[in-house]
């Protein structure tokens, strides 16, 4: 499996609803995942130089098997991510995997905080992120998801070391 970050073009376009080439492999985005596509659209009008941090996908020979990425470009070093397994790879480690991932790309760029945000009736979601160091500092309604438990943890060398191995 292989992480790739999508353009902003190909974010635009995925949201339209056309499909798109990653790595040679056609892509369409799946229906019960749209939302994420309006979100980082909207990100891209508010900033187009955050593209980069916005959406990432996982791909599985020319599957799609999760995507993660960014709300929006970090502000002062911090940013909130977010990000989704097809149901199909659920269970096999592969979100413990990618957030691994992307937490040390992501402090390869820089970036010193991390926020991520999961309802409290989502233990697998809530068990990838203490996996990775996060802590509870706090909660937020969402007008989607509703009552959401805010975590965070720092990044800086040791961290991209240890999520880089």
């Amino acid at each position: 499996m292989r992480r790739v970050a999508l353009s902003a073009g190909q974010i635009r376009a995925l949201a339209a609803g056309s499909p798109v080439d990653v790595d040679g492999v056609p892509l369409a985005w799946p229906d019960d995942d749209r939302r994420v596509l309006r979100h980082r659209s909207e990100a891209l009008d508010s900033d187009p130089a955050s593209a980069p941090y916005l959406l990432h996908v996982l791909l599985d020979d020319d599957r799609l098997a999760a995507r993660i990425g960014c709300h929006e470009g970090p502000l002062d070093g911090v940013l909130e991510i977010g990000y989704h397994v097809s149901p199909a790879y659920r269970g096999r480690g592969v979100a413990t995997a990618l957030v691994g991932d992307y937490l040390a790309w992501l402090a390869g760029q820089g970036v010193r905080r991390v926020r991520a945000a999961a309802r409290p009736d989502n233990p697998a979601s809530l068990a990838v992120l203490a996996h990775h160091g996060f802590a509870r500092v706090g909660e937020q309604w969402d007008d989607e998801d509703g009552l959401e438990l805010v975590h965070e943890v720092a990044l800086g060398e040791s961290e991209a070391e240890f999520h880089a191995g």
